[in-house]
């Protein structure tokens, strides 16, 4: 009995450990993909940002990234990258399209 628990402890450790790498691997591609866009719209200069702001969205989402994927919490690394990727489409989205603001003829 005793082996049998240890074996099932042994295999759900393993395969949290494995999830969790997965997981970060999948927030570390969504970055690189929401870092990638973003430099594209910098690049069009269309960044997000309010006047009273220091940094754009981008740029607060990637550090919150980075100091949550530090202390180990994939959770709000993975919101983070969420929202920077969302912002960077949006970026890239507003770039593209043929839009003009609702006071211009």
């Amino acid at each position: 009995m005793k082996k049998l628990l240890t074996g099932v402890a042994l295999t759900l450790a393993v395969s949290a450990f494995n999830s969790a790498a997965y997981a970060s691997t999948d927030t570390d591609a969504m970055m690189d993909k929401a870092a990638q866009l973003h430099s594209q719209a910098k690049d069009g200069g269309f960044v997000w940002k309010q006047k009273k702001m220091k940094q754009p969205y981008f740029d607060t989402y990637a550090a919150q990234y980075e100091e949550a994927k530090k202390k180990g919490d994939m959770k709000k690394a993975q919101t983070a990258a969420e929202f920077a990727l969302k912002t960077a489409e949006g970026e890239v989205r507003q770039m593209t399209a043929d839009v003009k603001a609702g006071w211009e003829k």
